[in-house]
């Protein structure tokens, strides 16, 4: 079942960890935060940052990506983790495996996550369930009464590429006639971070909505999701190093051939994008995936486009790619806000893609 909490006032890569501050960071925070700053700067060592983030300072990240993910592992009996956000963000957060929903503040705030748990070791995950159009927000560190210790590494890894679809939107619409808002769009209840799940993986998704591989949903054809992908802001110019993984898929397609639209070289450019994909990382499993938003006659052009593309790789010698089609299930509501995949489409996603990556890559789920 899932909360939502609204914190407290403020009291004063696939998987990487921040670096240790530096010692004229660390006097400055001493100074503007004496009563916390010391468990603040140990949690700083051992936070595992988990998507694409920007680190401004030893003690600040700031982040925008769908899904971006900050583990925390600590021993005590609170915790509390800062934040300087739109006011728009809101995040998930996982204690123990248990998840509730978080909406940030405008500004800075400190938000008390846990309070009187008994002694112990415990696993908070911060998860952000909205996409880049809603703005940036900086993880400002974390304080406790215990200590921290750095989460164990996942040894799987997912990596999404796509569009409105994968960052969740509408996934929370009751009805198809909502629109496009923050409160109803949420990456945890997406086909990948529900197959990540299942396989106990990490996944790092990078979407956002209207954009496609040759064109817009607008017809704008740049800042098409293959210029912006690799960014650590995608509103920002700056790329971050590929992030290794075991499954790649590509969600693109739905904004290119939306409304009758039919893009020139499309499958030309869409195997460019597969065979760049491939340089950056030789051992992925790469998914070229299509629906279930689009229908009729743009769904016929779309798949036959997206197919066209992975023959290609295949005739050039890649064994590792394949196509998936995201058919909707028999029953009926399976649609959120403006027809998008609610949690009950995405759901129905998330094992057709994971029955392909247990066939293809001898996956077991450790759900």
């Amino acid at each position: 079942m899932w909360t939502r909490s609204h914190g407290r006032s403020p009291v004063a890569n696939s998987g990487t960890r921040a670096s240790s501050p530096l010692f004229a960071a660390a006097l400055i925070l001493l100074c503007l935060f004496p009563a916390f700053a010391l468990a603040q700067q140990q949690a700083a060592e051992e936070v595992r940052f988990v998507g694409r983030f920007v680190h401004r300072s030893p003690s600040v990240a700031v982040f925008a990506w769908p899904g971006s993910m900050i583990e925390i592992g600590f021993s005590g009996s609170w915790l509390d983790v800062s934040f300087h956000d739109t006011g728009r963000n809101s995040m998930v957060v996982e204690i123990d495996g248990k998840p509730s929903r978080l909406d940030l503040k405008k500004g800075k705030s400190t938000y008390r996550l846990v309070s009187g748990f008994p002694q112990g070791k415990h696993i908070v995950r911060l998860i952000r369930r909205t996409e880049p159009l809603f703005g940036p927000t900086a993880f400002m560190g974390a304080a406790s009464d215990g200590t921290f210790f750095a989460p164990p590494e996942r040894d799987r890894r997912l990596f999404i590429i796509g569009d409105s679809i994968s960052a969740g939107y509408g996934v929370e619409g009751e009805t198809t006639s909502c629109k496009f808002s923050a409160d109803t769009e949420n990456q945890y209840l997406t086909f990948g971070a529900i197959t990540a799940r299942m396989f106990d993986a990490d996944v790092i998704t990078s979407a956002v909505s209207g954009k496609g591989l040759v064109r817009n949903h607008d017809g704008n054809a740049k800042n098409t999701m293959p210029e912006i992908y690799l960014r650590g802001l995608p509103a920002q110019p700056g790329n971050l190093p590929f992030p290794r993984s075991d499954v790649i898929v590509v969600h693109l397609g739905t904004n290119d051939f939306s409304n009758g639209a039919r893009p020139s070289r499309f499958a030309e450019r869409y195997a460019a994008f597969l065979a760049e994909l491939r340089r950056n990382d030789p051992d992925a499993m790469i998914y070229a995936a299509i629906g279930p938003l689009l229908w009729g006659d743009d769904l016929a052009a779309a798949t036959k486009a997206v197919k066209e593309a992975v023959e290609a790789r295949v005739a050039a010698g890649d064994e590792m790619v394949s196509f998936i089609g995201f058919e909707d299930p028999a029953e009926e509501g399976v649609r959120g806000c403006d027809w998008h995949p609610n949690s009950v489409g995405q759901q129905h996603m998330a094992s057709i893609l994971s029955e392909r990556i247990e066939a293809d890559l001898q996956w077991e789920r450790r759900e």
